[in-house]
């Protein structure tokens, strides 16, 4: 009877760790001084550079910046996060740990609800999309000029959550292209002089939007009404327990 309670004991156990979400190994989070917004990632490894607590939940939880619903001092309060894994670790698990590692120092809850919502969807426009599908490993490089945005070996992912944050609407991915690409996108032509006297982002700014990555990229934009999945915050601590 001993020996069998043991077993149950060990199948116990064993189920536990098997239900108990990855972390990481090292973590440090700490108040930033400002400046632009950035996440690095490599296999084990992710930094978090003057990201609002808005975007720390929207990049663990995988969604756009318009996913996130909560108090609006998470677009207040900005940290830096230098986390890494014991072993090099994929994106996909690495944002399971960012998910575990908010719950841990910023007790973070959140449930999830699906919503009607205005957005901009993306599909490949008739003629076919003009992006490079890169073919070689490496880590996706993803940056930001002035009015345009470069891409090399990048996601679509990664254009449409940076150009969602910009325009504040959601944009919704049906391209089926789910490879790494080089890209270039540059607005500056489609902005007129009266816009750019006008100063401040323009209010045609989705309508530039869409047109650039129709005439640039071959990706084309509709406005539809679609089920959209919100992360709702239910609690969540504005500072960070210690390192």
């Amino acid at each position: 009877m001993i020996r069998n309670a043991i077993a149950i004991l060990s199948l116990v156990s064993v189920g536990l760790a098997a239900d108990a979400p990855p972390s990481f190994d090292v973590a440090s989070i700490k108040p930033s001084e400002g400046g632009r917004e950035t996440v690095d990632v490599v296999p084990g490894s992710v930094t978090m550079r003057n990201m609002r607590l808005t975007g720390a939940i929207r990049w663990a939880y995988n969604v756009l910046d318009v996913q996130v619903s909560g108090p609006s001092w998470l677009n207040d309060t900005r940290v830096e996060i230098v986390a890494k894994a014991a072993t090099p670790a994929k994106e996909p698990e690495l944002r399971r740990m960012m998910q575990a590692l908010l719950a841990d120092r910023f007790k973070l809850e959140v449930h999830r609800e699906t919503k009607e919502v205005n957005a901009m969807v993306l599909t490949v426009a008739k003629g076919g999309h003009k992006l490079k599908e890169v073919q070689e490993e490496g880590s996706p490089s993803f940056s930001t000029g002035k009015l345009n945005l470069t891409g090399k070996g990048a996601t679509i992912a990664q254009l449409i959550g940076f150009l969602s944050r910009e325009i504040r609407q959601p944009i919704v991915d049906q391209t089926g292209l789910a490879g790494r690409y080089d890209y270039f996108m540059d607005i500056s032509a489609y902005i007129t002089d009266e816009m750019r006297n006008a100063g401040g982002p323009p209010v045609e700014a989705p309508s530039i939007v869409a047109n650039a990555l129709q005439g640039q990229l071959g990706l084309k934009v509709d406005a539809k009404k679609v089920p959209l999945e919100i992360v709702i915050v239910d609690k969540m601590e504005k500072a960070p327990t210690e390192n």
